[in-house]
């Protein structure tokens, strides 16, 4: 039986069932190897794999598998170059020898410094991680990268870790701070939290923390990573983290916490300028196979605003029209059909229109521009676009105002008066503002 097709449903549901990144960590590392009757077996490079897969996944893979085939079916594991497959059963209580331990955990090697393109708004920290790659620990430590969403962090944790892991002594563990939360719950309700310390305590030479900021408010998972935190740095290991925000912007963040993050380097990367944007668009598309006409690019890179995120969606979506197609591929070609993307601008700007570039920039809905929540990750875009409304459109304050979810002109003036005195002294804020001007095709002056 060709089990590829069955595979690839059986990950699309499970993608649906423990999320699109967990499939990515670990059930892409999981060869199928045939489905006799009852039984599926599967593959693995290591029995850290199993175990782990074993342990969190292993009741939604057999319930799904058995919802896809239509009988009962059992999963049982193989390791590359062992003998008969093993039964997936619960993990093994005891702590394995370090020689089995993975040298990397949940690292994508597609994401390297080598394709990872260099502008002026994320120099500092390529620079700041190749110094860390280059000797982990010695310099900064912890690493915080911080920035908007899809400006290419990630990239560069992973990058620095599939440099280090050539070490022979390396272990690189990557976990999000959501899964690091998740995985804590789990071990505590099967009374394995010993083995959960030794994984990020012991066993892990260099540790990756992705969105740090999900820990605002966790306090037990803050605790927990407080003294994980404190046994990496006191045993001389590498730590690098990335957030959104700066430490003092996370809310609820544990004060001790927050001065070890500020303790180490700070780094921060700002959306790409548009040059660089297209730096970017050229070099994702050229494996891809993608042939972009100027015209075209140019066009992408006005719409995504400088997002690297929504402009890979962008060129993932051409590539499989390309492909399905078959036509040349044009700026009339992607209009024709990605309407969505490339529909014409408005003629005159609109508040709505404003209100929407400043929540896609900053990866917000409109809704939470307009709406009542008063956060500081929701204030400061919230009178961007109250500046940019008033700079922009002919209307007054209290028009404005109701524009805004119907708040008082008083409000509306106050932020916009704000933005105005920040923008005097506070160079990334202007920038900021120039780059969504520049995706809604406006002239700044």
């Amino acid at each position: 039986m060709d089990m590829g097709p069955m595979w690839e449903r059986l990950l699309a549901v499970m993608q649906s069932a423990i999320g699109q990144q967990n499939v990515e960590i670990w059930l892409k590392a999981v060869t199928p190897v045939r489905l006799d009757d009852d039984t599926l077996v599967l593959q693995v490079d290591n029995p850290y794999y199993s175990d782990w897969i074993g342990e969190h996944y292993l009741a939604d893979l057999e319930h799904h598998a058995s919802g896809l085939t239509g009988r009962s079916i059992h999963v049982q594991w193989t390791i590359k170059g062992d003998g008969p497959p093993a039964s997936a059963q619960a993990p093994r209580a005891t702590e394995r020898p370090p020689d089995e331990v993975p040298e990397a955990l949940g690292l994508n090697v597609d994401q390297t410094f080598q394709n990872f393109v260099v502008g002026p708004c994320n120099s500092f920290a390529h620079a700041a991680c190749a110094a860390v790659a280059e000797s982990p620990a010695q310099r900064y430590n912890p690493l915080y990268i911080y920035g908007g969403t899809g400006l290419g962090k990630t990239h560069l944790m992973h990058a620095v870790g599939n440099h280090i892991v050539h070490d022979a002594d390396a272990r690189v563990v990557y976990v999000t701070a959501e899964d690091f939360m998740n995985e804590m719950i789990n071990c505590i309700r099967y009374k394995r939290m010993e083995e959960f310390r030794n994984k990020y305590r012991k066993r892990a030479s260099t540790l990756l923390v992705d969105d740090i900021q999900f820990l605002s408010g966790k306090d037990r998972t803050q605790e927990e990573f407080f003294h994980t935190f404190n046994a990496l740095r006191a045993s001389g290991r590498q730590i690098i983290l990335t957030s959104d925000v700066p430490p003092r912007e996370i809310e609820k963040l544990e004060p001790r916490l927050r001065t070890r993050f500020e303790g180490g380097l700070l780094a921060d990367i700002q959306a790409p300028d548009k040059e660089t944007l297209l730096a970017i668009l050229y070099a994702k598309a050229e494996p891809m196979g993608l042939q972009v006409p100027s015209d075209l690019a140019d066009t992408i890179a006005n719409r995504v605003q400088g997002n690297i995120r929504e402009l890979e969606g962008v060129l993932n979506r051409l590539v499989a029209l390309n492909n399905f197609y078959n036509e040349p591929m044009t700026l009339e070609f992607a209009r024709a059909k990605l309407p969505d993307v490339f529909a014409p601008e408005p003629t005159q700007l609109t508040v709505a229109a404003i209100i929407d570039a400043v929540a896609r920039f900053h990866s917000l809905r409109s809704a939470d521009i307009i709406g009542t929540k008063r956060t500081r990750t929701l204030t400061r875009p919230r009178h961007i676009a109250m500046y940019m409304a008033r700079k922009h459109t002919n209307l007054s304050y209290p028009e404005l105002g109701r524009e805004f979810g119907g708040r008082d002109h008083s409000t509306i003036q106050h932020g916009c008066r704000k933005v105005e005195k920040q923008l005097k002294d506070n160079a990334d804020l202007s920038y900021k503002i120039r780059l969504i001007e520049q995706g809604l095709n406006v002239r700044t002056m």
